[in-house]
């Protein structure tokens, strides 16, 4: 009997979510329309990919694993975030406004929320990134490994808010208490503190993700799932914040420090993606062979 593809269906979700954002971006230079960037806006796109962060997650570590690994990396992100807008820690002095929404101890929950979808997508595609992993099967990696991975997850994390940080000073979202020397010109700057902190968020999550679901068999597994969704999800949000910075920011320089910082992880994986399929196909047909 054929196996069906579990990953397909969320995969096309996210496909058509993507091609919803680049039409709206689109939309925005060739006819001069303002993307809505309010709070209704930015629920329905981290909406959109959350519902596909936990669909993923769900299909390939289990609905338990999952529930363990978003509470987690949730709290994380929101005790860094709080941490900093009450004592300057982690990233630097700044303060969010009430533009996002509902918040707790100053930190709006949109804005906690918002850490998931890039650092999943980074977490995943970091096996693909790294090649001695990507030889790797989930159940014989060994810390060192996990170390490695998690490392060059929160690096391709951190490489997304090069575009990200600028973009949301420019709307007001939130401010940076004496600015920082990063895009001086674009509200005051942004502070180097700021990516040292999303650095080390960033590999925090990435190392619980691991330990939680490195070593374990995944319920299901597919080139949809494993490779071709997040590899989307994080081209997705490369797009989106791509075309945000040229239409709405209108700073191509910035829009170039994002390419330059995302797109070799792009690449990257796209280098080592014939390799990592054959792997996944070989350890697949091995396990399963009687």
């Amino acid at each position: 009997m054929t196996k069906v593809d579990t990953g397909k269906t969320p995969f096309r979700y996210l496909a058509a979510v993507t091609v919803i954002a680049i039409i709206l971006i689109t939309l925005n230079v060739i006819l001069g329309m303002r993307i809505p960037f309010t709070v209704d806006f930015l629920l329905g796109y981290v909406g959109a990919l959350l519902v596909f962060v936990i669909w993923h997650a769900v299909l390939t570590k289990g609905w338990k694993r999952s529930l363990i690994m978003f509470g987690l990396s949730f709290i994380v992100a929101f005790t860094a975030e709080a941490l900093g807008v009450n004592f300057g820690l982690v990233f630097g002095h700044y303060y969010y406004t009430k533009m996002l929404g509902i918040s707790l101890f100053g930190v709006p929950l949109l804005a906690a929320l918002a850490w998931e979808p890039i650092v999943y997508a980074a977490f995943c595609i970091s096996d693909v990134l790294w090649s001695r992993t990507a030889n790797l099967s989930p159940q014989i990696r060994n810390t060192t490994s996990s170390f490695w991975a998690a490392a060059i997850g929160a690096f391709a994390t951190t490489a997304w808010d090069l575009m990200i940080d600028p973009i949301a000073v420019s709307q007001g979202w939130w401010v940076w208490e004496g600015g920082g020397p990063y895009v001086p010109y674009v509200a005051n700057g942004v502070p180097i503190q700021n990516f040292l902190g999303w650095l080390g968020v960033a590999f925090v999550i990435n190392l619980i993700y691991r330990k939680i679901a490195d070593g374990i068999e995944q319920p299901n597994q597919s080139a949809s799932l494993t490779v071709y969704g997040p590899l989307t999800l994080y081209g997705s949000l490369f797009l989106t914040a791509f075309g945000v910075t040229l239409t709405i920011l209108q700073r191509t320089e910035v829009a170039l420090i994002g390419m330059l910082a995302m797109g070799p992880f792009i690449v990257i994986a796209l280098t080592n993606l014939p390799t990592f399929i054959f792997n996944l196909k070989y350890l697949r047909t091995t396990v399963t062979k009687p």
